[in-house]
């Protein structure tokens, strides 16, 4: 069985998975064994094969093949097992964010793989299915790009050719396309070299590739930058975040503020990223995970949307403040026990890092990527272990 549903609260940014998202995800292994075909004898060995994968993504990161997309072996176990999850995260991820693409819109998806981000898109934005859009993905594996349009086809139907779908190899062929609307980039700084300056030039890894992205876009534009919730893929984010904030661009999601970041990821401080249980995945990919030895408690995952303009296509809503005695707050982590019989979870806000306290309860209150509306006091105290500001929720 698969984990009791919890309920979606009004602010959060990963909301319950829809019935699309659900429905489509239930869809996978019917469109997998049509787009990729395997024989018994690689069904057998896909458990093993997930597992291989998984560590070369994880703590063998430097022996991973820089072309694993494209051996049929370490294909079939993405497809099967990672891709599935990363529709699912992107998915939850994308309910959250209120924001609409206007027609005819070019999205350019960098690191596409199977063209996670379409098929996720495509199930959590049925309101823009009848519109036209140009989306065209970029990744080194042709087998990869292949099987995702096979399986958008299969799961979008006709209905699927208002978009129009294009793929690529090469990232230079981007300049053809330019100037678009919306980069997307799932999974992608990650294989950067991190901080780590090209030659001949003091700028890092993150500064060069944004510049690269100014060039391909309008001025109305936006970012959305999805990757693994770990540590060392925080900490790419925040040096993206702080080039953007450098060349004009603005934070619209996860932060509430331009400020310092919070939670950089500094060897002894927590990073920026968010946690939120899987209740609501197809029981396929519940037992197929179980299976692989590989099953997850928490889906997990950090993201940056730098928007651009004043007529930018991504529009987001967040509560208003009325004066400087309000501020907005974006809950972080998920709660955890504190002395007096007290619960808190920390939240990133205007002001710095915040611990949000309350007495313990069986209710869930709050949930990573929430947004909140809280009282700042000139009294708030500072918790001495985090040094966050402490502030009471009733939530």
């Amino acid at each position: 069985m698969s984990p009791a549903p919890g309920k979606s609260r009004p602010g959060d940014l990963f909301p319950d998975a829809s019935d699309e998202l659900v429905a489509g995800l239930a869809k996978m292994p019917d469109l997998l064994s049509k787009a990729l075909p395997l024989r018994d004898k690689h069904r057998r060995a896909l458990a093993s094969g997930v597992r291989r994968l998984s560590t070369f993504l994880t703590v063998e990161r430097d022996n991973l093949p820089p072309d694993y997309m494209n051996r049929p072996e370490y294909l079939s176990a993405y497809l099967h097992y990672f891709f599935p999850w990363n529709i699912y995260r992107q998915g939850r991820l994308l309910q959250g964010l209120d924001f609409s693409l206007k027609p005819d819109s070019t999205i350019l998806d960098f690191g596409s793989g199977p063209l996670t981000f379409l098929q996720a898109l495509w199930l959590t934005r049925p309101h823009m299915r009848k519109n036209s859009y140009k989306y065209i993905g970029f990744d080194r594996s042709d087998p990869g790009l292949k099987v995702g349009r096979k399986i958008f086809e299969g799961l979008a139907g006709t209905e699927g050719k208002s978009w129009k779908v294009h793929t690529e190899r090469q990232l230079g062929d981007a300049r053809k396309s330019a100037p678009a609307d919306f980069i997307v980039a799932g999974n992608f700084i990650n294989e950067l070299n991190p901080a780590r300056s090209a030659k001949d030039t003091e700028q890092t890894s993150e500064e060069i590739l944004l510049q690269r992205w100014d060039a391909l876009l309008k001025e109305d534009a936006a970012i959305l930058v999805v990757e693994p919730g770990t540590r060392s893929s925080s900490k790419q984010l925040v040096r993206l975040r702080e080039a953007a904030l450098g060349k004009g661009w603005q934070v619209a999601s996860p932060c509430t503020h331009a400020s310092e970041c919070a939670m950089p990821g500094s060897r002894s401080g927590s990073w920026c990223h968010f946690n939120f249980q899987p209740y609501d995945i197809p029981e396929w990919l519940f037992k197929f995970s179980r299976k692989v030895k590989l099953p997850k408690e928490r889906a997990s995952l950090s993201f940056l949307l730098l928007v651009r303009g004043k007529d930018c296509p991504v529009k987001i809503i967040t509560p208003p403040t009325r004066d400087n005695s309000e501020g907005l707050v974006r809950v972080i982590s998920e709660t955890f026990d504190l002395p007096d019989f007290k619960q808190g979870r920390y939240g990133c806000g205007q002001k710095g890092l915040v611990l949000l306290q309350n007495d313990k309860t069986p209710h869930p209150g709050p949930q990573p990527g929430e947004l909140l509306t809280v009282k700042w006091s000139a009294k708030s105290e500072k918790d001495p272990k985090s040094g966050a500001i402490i502030i009471p929720s009733t939530q």
